[in-house]
């Protein structure tokens, strides 16, 4: 029996001064089969850290268990999809929900039945919600919502299930934790060196059109051959290497000016892409609304050399409702001819 992989997701977002912005999602696939060893070994990579959250951990200086969990995840991850929704706009709300769609959608289409999203509710509103008999947190139900209408719409399939959980209780959240936080960094302060280390096991998709971007010209596409959404390799060679150039702490850390080289980059493929695809749609309607024209056209044409069809139209229909009025009058039966005197 062919088992299906679970995607364990978690996101990021970019709101900064002067900044765009961009909300991410990351999504580690992983063979259900393997998904024992997953846990072990993120919690091995974890090393003494009972929780692990990158972003924390890059403030305290601990770096080794972030480079170990995003080799685990090089190690263990069947496949990796990353979600850019850029510019992140206005709602972030509205930007999250957007990124989230595309996400399942392109889940979906690897086949994945249970996605496993971190939870937005804080210890307190996971309490409160099992003392009230509730099933969903609060801060979950607009991802529910917005699952639904995806299942209601039948654009992913309704064996799919979504449910929220704490990465306390579920070390393989720290896959996409690290993920989204290393595309995170590369984004803000143009440091890839983070990313290139899950690089060849991942591709990035643009929330809006599902298009697939790069971070560095071409050196993040997925490797051709034996890795890919399906197919899970033990090995594959990481393609951005970046170590002759970064420092460990390198990139740019002040933002103030507004978004780097790594952003814009990707930016702008997202904006081709949406152009593209905008301009493929409006190509589609006037090919089709030039169809419905051909089509009236033809009827009309056969409509009028069509000899069974009976011809209602008579010069003097529009004033016939005046002349029989008038013969009712005049006790007149007969049609009188144009030149009649009888006409002024």
């Amino acid at each position: 029996m062919t088992t299906h992989p679970v995607a364990f997701v978690d996101e990021a977002f970019i709101r900064l001064h002067q900044h765009p912005g961009a909300y991410l999602f990351a999504a580690v696939l992983v063979d259900a089969d393997d998904l024992p060893d997953v846990i072990d070994a993120a919690r091995q990579a974890a090393g003494p850290h009972e929780q692990f959250h990158a972003s924390d951990l890059y403030r305290r200086g601990h770096i080794q268990p972030i480079e170990d969990m995003l080799d685990t995840t090089e190690a263990h991850a069947g496949w990796t999809l990353m979600i850019a929704q850029a510019p992140l706009g206005e709602h972030q709300e509205a930007a999250r929900q957007a990124a989230l769609t595309q996400l399942l959608r392109q889940l979906n289409d690897q086949k994945v039945r249970d996605v496993v999203l971190d939870t937005r509710a804080s210890p307190r509103e996971q309490l409160d919600t099992q003392l009230q008999g509730r099933k969903t947190n609060p801060s979950d139900l607009p991802d529910i919502t917005t699952y639904r209408h995806l299942v209601r719409g039948q654009h992913i399939n309704a064996r799919m299930r979504l449910q929220h959980v704490d990465d306390r209780h579920q070390p393989a959240l720290w896959l996409p934790d690290v993920t989204a936080w290393a595309f995170q960094r590369a984004l803000v302060f143009d440091e890839p060196q983070w990313w290139s280390r899950v690089a060849s096991v991942a591709t990035i998709h643009d929330a809006a059109t599902g298009k697939k971007l790069s971070l560095i010209g071409d050196r993040t596409a997925p490797p051709t051959g034996e890795r890919g959404p399906l197919i899970q390799s033990p090995s594959a060679r990481n393609s951005l290497s970046s170590t002759s150039f970064y420092t460990l702490n390198g990139g740019t850390t002040n933002r103030t000016q507004g978004p780097g080289y790594l952003y814009n980059a990707l930016l702008n493929q997202a904006m081709e892409a949406g152009s593209a695809s905008s301009a493929f749609a409006l190509q589609a309607s006037i090919a089709a609304l030039s169809a419905d024209v051909d089509r009236l056209t033809t009827a009309i044409s056969a409509t009028a050399q069509d000899p069974a069809l009976p011809n209602h139209y008579h010069p003097d229909d529009a004033d016939a409702g005046s002349l029989d009025a008038e013969r009712r009058a005049e006790g007149r039966t007969t049609h009188r001819e144009p030149d009649d005197p009888g006409f002024a």
